[in-house]
């Protein structure tokens, strides 16, 4: 049973179950740095890529602790490249996790932004480098450094929209 069928429930605060994502902008966006790789088209994926929510598999499991009770942990799957670095996966829509998941073991995935990226590349000490987005497909990297630089960016120009 595929991804799809198993796991409808999985929503994000604005109701989007993951097979309502898609980023068909981010995907070209994507193909056309892969082709022409440039100044001018590494900003056009960046500016795509900071605007799309993108599907990240999960591994959940419930802790019994002895004052609280049932917890639930989440562990974000990744993927090691062939120097040994390691990616947490990112999908920009339902068939690309499908390639990933071919064989329909993980059923559960939550909805990212690149905030949220942000925010487990920070706070998880571990040797992740950043996230890959559709590893069988484009393939793009993204290092915990670009991003963290796109998002200050991204902060910067707020704070300035704010003040005009």
């Amino acid at each position: 049973m595929h991804f799809i069928e198993k796991e409808r429930r999985f929503m994000d605060m604005m109701n989007q179950t993951s097979e309502e994502i898609r980023n068909p902008r981010l995907i070209e966006a994507m193909r056309a740095m892969l082709r022409h790789d440039n100044a001018k088209t590494r900003g056009h994926m960046a500016e795509e890529l900071m605007a799309s929510r993108l599907l990240a598999p999960v591994q959940r499991q419930t802790i019994l602790t002895e004052r609280e009770g049932p917890s639930t942990r989440v562990r974000f799957e990744d993927i090691q490249n062939s120097e040994g670095d390691k990616y947490y996966l990112a999908f920009t829509d339902i068939e690309e996790y499908n390639k990933w998941n071919e064989d329909g073991t993980h059923d559960q995935a939550l909805i990212m932004t690149m905030e949220d990226f942000g925010n487990i590349l920070i706070r998880n000490i571990n040797d992740l480098k950043g996230f890959v987005i559709n590893p069988f497909g484009e393939n793009i990297s993204i290092s915990k450094s670009l991003l963290l630089s796109l998002l200050k960016q991204k902060e910067a120009r707020e704070h300035a929209s704010l003040e005009n």
